[in-house]
């Protein structure tokens, strides 16, 4: 393959990126508004506070597990997003120079 024949295809995957990170910020607040609701559950959970009646948990501590992973899961999504960065420079320094 050619530089002439891949760059349609790098050029395309390149848009994807670009659309992806736009996410980032998304991601930041999710985990900071995570982060306030473990540190929220865990003083409920310390003081000896009861569940919210309409609460989907069984405990506190499966409550916070579940906020864990969520946090788990968007600090890898910010990883990723830092992988794409680094790809779009790959991918804009090709285009601008595939001959």
């Amino acid at each position: 393959m050619t530089n002439q024949e891949a760059k349609p295809i790098v050029e395309e995957s390149l848009a994807k990126l670009k659309e992806s990170v736009k996410r980032e910020g998304t991601y930041n607040k999710e985990i900071a508004d995570d982060k306030l609701t473990l540190k929220t559950l865990e003083k409920m959970k310390t003081d000896g506070e009861e569940l919210p009646l309409d609460c989907p948990y069984e405990s506190f501590d499966e409550w916070i597990t579940q906020i864990n992973k969520e946090i788990k899961s968007g600090e890898n999504s910010l990883a990723r997003i830092g992988k794409e960065k680094a790809e779009i420079v790959a991918f804009e320094y090709f285009v601008a120079n595939a001959n």
